[in-house]
């Protein structure tokens, strides 16, 4: 066990050191163009990613005792935790996550609270005392976190409270996996439609990909059989730690209360790097060594590895790693200039070789939809944006298909996909700036006139360059038209 508490160390410490560069550099520099974010490109998944080891790092720290008077490799293991949880502390802070600052005090406070009871073994009142205590600065953090960024907190809620409507509907069954975004998208759509969203919950609605609750998205995409499984495996873990002797569980017990945490707040199965992470963490503690059952552990720690590196494989699969769908995802990424410079004739006939590869991805299926819509495909670009709305909730498809509509002379068609994109994020402008230019082509003046005065005193969420602009053309419409 201590070469895996030593790799998993040496792993987060080298994201860590490349953190740290680009913490040196936002100082000498510019707060604004930067972000920490080590290899990922990505500061929640980051963030993630450290939080889940710096339990093993403090456990590790706060033997100091022991592991400074033990053999060499003990010594270097004190050495590893020692410079993460400097290096960490002085990172984290600055990733602005807040999921990964209550994963990380929550979960070393249990360390901590592990530590002080077998060294100095405080009476039963001390021990509940300390309990009520790191409640409270618990409970006073969360709140002070909500404060932090309120509009994104209250976004996460309105995304829960919609999903509490798709599993009244999908408890049983789900959805399907990787469809979250999509029901998603057609729940929040019916929410607003209906009626039943205040003004605020328009302004904060978005398209979310994830559920950023991992337990919520589960159930809705794997359903309640799916959702026990993923129960039954982290309760297995833990039962299995308790039941262990070795003196590195409590850090693995941390790692596991870490990973749960951040399940409730964000989306560490929803990335390559902190899903493979997560599932070390889950199957090494299904690892540690039981005295009283040592043959019949030997036989289930080859189990375990097997399943492990079957999981693994399946994992880099999906997220697109292996196999063809790497080389189809490098051959994308080429295309991917020529998209943007508009070169749409000459790229769409490799967007099609692409096509049996990545027919699950949603960028690349609203791409190649509209280089289709470009070349005046229309009816084709439709029905490959249809597959895209299979796998997203994001209103951009149904905008780009309404536009097809509309070069069609099917404007009915048109106004119903700008109305089903406007109901979807109801603050977005673009899907009323489409349906304002489809009355005046059909000549409907007083509709086009009431129209633009809606989208002129509408809040703008963020004023964007597009945005604007788009309120600058409005604005000349209803010029035009006194």
């Amino acid at each position: 066990m201590h070469i895996v508490i030593i790799l998993f160390l040496l792993i987060g410490l080298y994201e860590l050191v490349i953190g740290l560069r680009q913490f040196v550099g936002i100082i000498f520099y510019d707060w604004s163009c930067q972000s920490i974010c080590g290899t990922f490109n990505n500061q929640v998944v980051y963030s993630i990613f450290i939080v889940l080891i710096f339990p093993i790092a403090w456990f590790c720290f706060l033997q100091m005792k022991s592991l400074r008077r033990g053999n060499l490799l003990r010594r270097f293991i004190f050495l590893l935790s020692t410079l993460y949880v400097f290096l960490a502390l002085c990172i984290l802070p600055f990733t602005f996550s807040r999921t990964s600052w209550i994963a990380g005090m929550i979960s070393c406070g249990v360390i901590a609270y592990y530590s002080i009871i077998k060294y100095s073994s405080p009476t039963i009142i001390k021990r509940y005392l300390m309990i009520f205590i790191g409640c409270i600065i618990s409970l006073l953090c969360s709140y002070l976190f909500y404060g932090i960024k309120k509009e994104s907190a209250d976004g996460r809620l309105l995304i829960w409270k919609i999903s509490t409507s798709i599993l009244q509907e999908h408890f049983i069954k789900g959805v399907g996996n990787g469809r979250f975004s999509s029901v998603y998208g057609e729940a929040q759509e019916q929410y607003f439609k209906n009626g039943k969203g205040s003004e605020y919950e328009k302004y904060i609605a978005g398209s979310p990909s994830f559920a950023y609750n991992e337990y919520i998205q589960i159930l809705i995409e794997q359903g309640l059989v799916g959702f026990l499984f993923f129960v039954f495996i982290i309760v297995y873990a833990f039962y299995h730690l308790i039941q262990s002797e070795s003196q590195y569980k409590i850090a693995f017990i941390g790692a596991l209360i870490s990973l749960l945490i951040v399940s409730f707040f964000s989306y560490p199965f929803r990335n390559i790097y902190t899903c493979l992470l997560s599932v070390c963490v889950i199957f090494f503690s299904l690892l540690f060594p039981h005295k009283k059952y040592e043959e019949y552990f030997t036989i289930k720690r080859g189990v375990v590895f097997a399943i492990f590196f079957v999981t693994a494989i399946d994992i880099c699969y999906s997220f697109g790693v292996l196999g063809n769908k790497k080389m189809a995802y490098k051959q994308w990424n080429a295309l991917k200039p020529y998209f943007y410079a508009g070169q749409f004739s000459e790229i769409t006939k490799n967007y099609a070789v692409l096509y049996p590869y990545l027919k699950t991805d949603a960028a690349f299926l609203f791409e190649y939809g509209q280089c289709l819509s470009q070349i005046k495909q229309y009816e084709k670009s439709n029905d490959i944006l249809k597959e895209g709305l299979f796998y997203s909730g994001d209103p951009m498809f149904l905008n780009i298909i309404g536009k097809n509509y509309q070069q069609q002379g099917y404007f009915q068609l048109a106004e119903n996909m700008f109305y089903k994109a406007y109901y979807r994020i109801p603050h977005k402008i673009y899907p009323l700036y489409l349906r304002m230019n489809l009355y005046k082509e059909q000549c409907r003046k007083e509709e086009m006139i009431t129209l633009a005065h809606y989208i002129m005193n509408l809040k703008n969420k963020v004023n964007s360059e597009e945005t604007i602009y788009i309120k600058e053309l409005v604005k000349r419409e209803i010029e035009n038209n006194n």
